[in-house]
């Protein structure tokens, strides 16, 4: 932090009245240290700034939260500081900086929607892009915004195959580079299809307490969305849960679309822990279908560990009684 980026964070004190909390989502990531230091060194800046420390994803890097809605995977400096100093200051101001016609359709948004802007410290037209941005969780809880850094963070630019900044995307399927028309992007998340939302959409909806909420959704559209089985096989044992919530009412409401995850939970079956094999397994019990019998049998012959063959056996014979009872 550099002694005029320091003076900026301390004029800080005199846009805001109270207490701002961030949220500092803690990883394994090498930089987490890094946010660490940058957070003590903003709250020592501004005293109305409290920062609280948080579990974030272990494989990923780590956050900055500002309210329910923006998140931070930057450590703000050069040219990110001002919007995120604007972002601190409006979190502690009723005022919105958005056209009020344009307010009304950010509020008819239902769908969940996260936006990820990707930007860096010498770009002068990105801190624009992220000025039009940071208004919108504010006004509507289902839109999160995460400003990255692509230089703390190359590897990330390169998983997008990102070539420039600021890069914007939308549930990581739309993908606006250098502007964005903001009358546009509203009436896109406002209408978009459902089904197109990425695994970070669904596990906001999860996170938020509304399982039953997804199950609808997917029962109205009578489709599994595909990013969907991304939540279904996550590492994370809590994200996994809540999408077993979903796939379970899907079963008992109807099983014919719940048969439709069987074939690519198979086709990623190889590919995750143990645990995450073990609840695909177990899904495979409750969907009850007799094309998931040989896929079990094979894991009863194959070489995998106890637990495994353990929660194959259990879903094996919850079918054959299914199958029992209903012949």
């Amino acid at each position: 932090m550099t002694p005029n980026e320091e003076k900026l964070i301390r004029k800080l004190n005199d846009k805001i009245s109270h207490s701002i909390k961030l949220t500092l989502f803690e990883t394994e990531h090498e930089k987490n240290t890094e946010f660490i230091f940058f957070c003590e060194k903003l709250s020592q800046l501004v005293p109305y700034i409290q920062f609280v420390k948080a579990d974030g994803d272990p494989q990923s890097a780590p956050m900055i939260g500002i309210g329910n809605g923006i998140r931070y995977q930057a450590i703000p400096t050069g040219t990110e500081l001002e919007p995120f100093l604007d972002a601190l200051a409006s979190n502690d101001s009723s005022a919105i900086n958005i056209p009020e016609l344009l307010q009304k359709s950010l509020c008819g948004i239902e769908i969940p929607a996260v936006l990820k802007i990707y930007v860096a410290p010498q770009c002068k037209f990105c801190p624009e892009m992220v000025r039009q941005l940071i208004p919108l969780p504010e006004v509507n809880r289902n839109i999160k915004l995460i400003i990255i850094d692509c230089t703390q963070f190359p590897e990330l630019m390169q998983q997008y195959k990102i070539q420039s900044v600021p890069t914007l995307f939308l549930d990581d399927h739309f993908r606006w580079t250098g502007s964005i028309n903001l009358e546009e992007l509203i009436g896109l998340m406002k209408d978009r299809d459902p089904a197109l939302l990425g695994a970070v959409s669904l596990e906001m909806i999860l996170k938020e307490g509304n399982a039953a909420r997804l199950a609808q959704m997917m029962l109205d559209e009578n489709k599994i969305f595909p990013g969907f089985y991304d939540v279904l096989t996550n590492d994370k044992w809590s994200v996994r849960l809540g999408a077993m919530v979903v796939m379970e009412e899907i079963t008992d409401r109807r099983p014919e679309l719940a048969s439709q995850a069987i074939k690519p939970l198979w086709e990623r079956f190889f590919e995750v822990s143990d645990q995450a094999k073990g609840d695909i397994l177990y899904i495979f019990g409750e969907i009850g279908k007799s094309q998931a019998l040989s896929k079990l049998e094979s894991v009863l012959s194959g070489e995998f560990g106890r637990e495994v063959k353990e929660a194959a056996e259990e879903a094996l014979q919850k079918i054959k009684k299914i199958r029992n009872t209903s012949g």
